[in-house]
């Protein structure tokens, strides 16, 4: 018995979930007709469009919810920047969209009612105007969470001769390459080599902590002690702890990366 109750125990964040959803249908039914509003005796419960609304606000949500599993598997765990988030916004009221175009038409064909675009318009606008409140709220709190594990909790598998050593990312300054050897540099002032390369680690890392800064370096913003503005428009960076040689004591960013460093390196202060 206990077995049967904890697998149809619904979790707080469901049934909060769900009052979220039955109030914002409420909304939406008295929003689509004025006289809904009333406040006489006439004033008749809006059954019919608030159900109608609750079905359609579940759809959205599986809507949302799988585009925000696909996100996350493939997009929010390497990064989360304001251009990822507003592309799972944009993508998740695109599939709204879709969705509620032939079901508007289903519903006018029920309903025998003749085809007004005004109507269709309007209905649409108010749907992902909710919608997008809808989910600002009920994923703005997992981003976070998401974007949090991503600063604390990373760890990286470091293998060298067929030895695994697991590093904190919050130990991590950067990584540099020479003469094919990748070695991590970490905040505690050691110099751990690797049999990773670059390329592989770019993939590996989440792009909102660390930053591919040249063909030998990858940086996280701890490491950055200093930047001067350099010749033809690029900039130096000197890394901390400098366990680099003299010559390698300063590391240039191009022209061509200088603006997507800035503004990597301003979100993470």
């Amino acid at each position: 018995m206990k077995l049967i109750n904890s697998r149809y125990k619904l979790s707080n964040s469901q049934i909060r979930n769900f009052v979220f959803l039955v109030l914002l249908s409420l909304l939406t039914s008295h929003l689509t007709d004025y006289d809904y509003f009333s406040d006489d005796e006439t004033y008749n419960f809006p059954w019919v469009s608030t159900i109608t609304s609750i079905l359609i606000g579940t759809v959205i949500g599986f809507i949302a919810d799988f585009n925000f599993k696909y996100y996350k598997v493939n997009i929010f765990t390497k990064t989360i920047s304001p251009k990822t988030i507003a592309n799972y916004f944009v993508t998740t009221l695109g599939y709204i969209t879709i969705c509620y175009i032939p079901f508007y038409f289903v519903a006018i064909f029920l309903a025998d009612e003749s085809f007004i675009f005004y109507y269709l318009l309007v209905g649409l606008l108010i749907t992902l105007l909710l919608s997008s409140i809808a989910i600002a709220i009920l994923y703005g709190e997992k981003l976070y969470k998401i974007h949090k594990k991503n600063i604390n909790n990373g760890k990286l598998a470091v293998t060298r001769n067929g030895k695994t050593t697991m590093i904190d990312y919050s130990k991590i300054a950067y990584f540099y390459s020479t003469d094919k050897i990748v070695s991590i540099i970490t905040t505690d002032q050691k110099s751990i080599t690797s049999d990773f390369t670059l390329q592989n680690l770019e993939k590996k890392l989440a792009s909102t902590l660390f930053f591919r800064a040249n063909r030998q370096v990858i940086i996280h913003a701890r490491a950055v002690d200093k930047i001067t503005p350099d010749t033809n428009g690029k900039l130096s960076i000197t890394l901390q702890p400098n366990l680099l040689s003299n010559e390698n004591s300063e590391i240039i960013i191009s022209r061509y990366k200088k603006k997507e460093f800035i503004e990597w390196f301003d979100n993470q202060i």
